[in-house]
């Protein structure tokens, strides 16, 4: 059986196919992550769109007449019908993040996401992108997050890769010494 995130690569690959070159594929992204946060960002429209109770008529038009508002490309509106057709209209925000991967992918980008204690200012966040970039030897497209349960320092995600230097694992490392230490 095909898991949902499958599923999902499958619909990012199959929208990704219908543009050519680096600008239509990230106008593809744009349009499609629009599409994605507007649902995502209204319980109403979630409620009407992703629920099958609605039938699909009814989800069509009104994804008709949001995409005539956002002004969305034909090609990510017969895109986002075939997804009501098939009741996957829930799988957007999965696509959107595999399109999204794909669009750096062609860019020689790769995503990265650090996780920090506290926000970061705008000096610390490019002096991260740049270690990051150095490290794996490509551009880096970063995502910031925050998690104060870090207590401090970052940890970085760039595609399989871990790099955590935060405080709390520090502090873990160091309890795991010194009960090595001890245990001697």
């Amino acid at each position: 059986m095909i898991g949902a995130g499958e599923i999902a690569r499958r619909y990012a690959r199959a929208i990704f196919g219908l543009a050519e070159g680096a600008q239509a594929h990230a106008k593809l992204l744009d349009e499609v992550r629009t599409l994605s946060d507007e649902i995502a960002g209204s319980a109403e429209l979630g409620h009407v769109l992703l629920a099958p109770l609605h039938p699909r008529s009814e989800r069509k038009a009104v994804l008709r007449e949001l995409g005539t508002r956002l002004g969305l490309s034909v090609e990510v509106r017969v895109a986002s019908e075939i997804l009501v057709d098939e009741n996957r209209l829930v799988l957007l925000p999965p696509i959107v993040d595999e399109l999204a991967r794909l669009v750096d992918e062609e860019a020689g980008r790769v995503a990265a996401r650090v996780v920090s204690a506290r926000p970061l200012d705008a000096g610390a966040r490019q002096q991260i992108t740049a270690a990051l970039a150095r490290r794996v030897g490509v551009q880096v497209a970063v995502d910031f997050a925050v998690d104060p349960e870090l207590i401090g320092g970052v940890v970085a995600r760039v595609g399989d890769v871990l790099l955590d230097g935060s405080i709390r694992t520090q502090l873990e490392q160091l309890g795991e010494t010194l009960k090595k230490g001890s245990a001697a």
